[in-house]
């Protein structure tokens, strides 16, 4: 997809909630889409502080305070000996990184964003074919952005243990990377609560439509491609599973931002960040 397509598709998408598309509850993050990527700092304050002041439902909170965790943590740890390597984690929502093929984000953060609106507006119509069709776009699309971005995480967790790692790592399949980083067996707690979220086979299956919702069992059965095997869970922990992921983009977003600050603000902007994020990155730093 080109550039001049996906400055288009911003556009469209920022004019589609600010003209109440996807209802009330979205038009207020209207402006993510137009400053998103305005390099401006006090954008990226709004974008910290306008989650950090959110109220999250407890069954939900840890998933993005998760991913901001595992991405500060891998930034502030491998920049002082590999700038090149920690810039990804901010590099990969403009470009695609030089040598690799699928390690450009930004349209998969976008079609998250969407299908993530969409998937909530769903669940006030009460329709269950309504509803389960949008979560399972929900469902695809979330899994699509963390495909890339685990890429990003696996290499740089490598490095950070002292293991050499390499670019086009960020190439190989969704399921090969989750294994690596699996098989690593990173101790933070974070860690499992983001491999709750990665879900390479029901992306699979959604994505070569081997997935179906049964009504009358309130069940969702998938192909399991690696065993070739049907597997099922239900409709209730579809959803669940899918609104765990609710708050990925936010997240992310806050992330690069904090990067951005720390990287061409001053001491006087990180002085303003939210007490619960400076207290994090003090962590982070001590224990560097």
């Amino acid at each position: 997809m080109s550039k001049k397509n996906i400055d288009k598709r911003e556009i469209q998408l920022g004019e589609q909630i600010q003209n109440g598309l996807y209802g009330k509850e979205a038009i207020k993050d209207a402006n993510i889409y137009k400053e998103i990527s305005n390099t401006g700092i006090e954008t990226f304050i709004k974008n910290i502080n306008d989650f950090y002041s959110k109220e999250i439902e407890s069954v939900f909170k840890p998933y993005p305070h998760a991913l901001i965790e595992i991405i500060l943590t891998l930034f502030f740890k491998n920049n002082s000996k590999d700038v090149e390597l920690s810039d990804c984690f901010a590099l990969i929502f403009q470009k695609k990184i030089e040598g690799t093929r699928k390690s450009y984000i930004k349209d998969k953060y976008i079609n998250m964003l969407e299908a993530g609106h969409a998937s909530k507006q769903s669940l006030s119509t009460n329709n269950p074919l309504i509803i389960w069709e949008l979560t399972k776009n929900n469902f695809l699309a979330y899994n699509e952005f963390l495909n890339v971005l685990i890429g990003v995480i696996l290499i740089n967790y490598r490095y950070s243990i002292g293991k050499t790692y390499k670019f086009n790592t960020l190439d190989n399949h969704y399921g090969n990377k989750v294994n690596q980083l699996i098989e690593l067996k990173p101790e933070n707690q974070c860690y499992q609560y983001l491999f709750e979220l990665l879900q390479p086979d029901i992306r699979n299956a959604i994505g070569h439509q081997n997935i179906w919702f049964e009504k009358s069992s309130n069940t969702v059965t998938y192909l399991n491609d690696k065993t070739g095997l049907n597997e099922t869970m239900s409709i209730e922990d579809f959803i669940l599973l899918n609104s765990k992921a609710s708050y990925l983009a936010e997240a992310y977003l806050v992330s690069i931002s904090t990067i951005a600050i720390f990287s061409f603000g001053t001491t006087l902007d990180r002085a303003r960040l939210p007490k619960e994020l400076f207290l994090l990155i003090m962590k982070i730093n001590s224990s560097k």
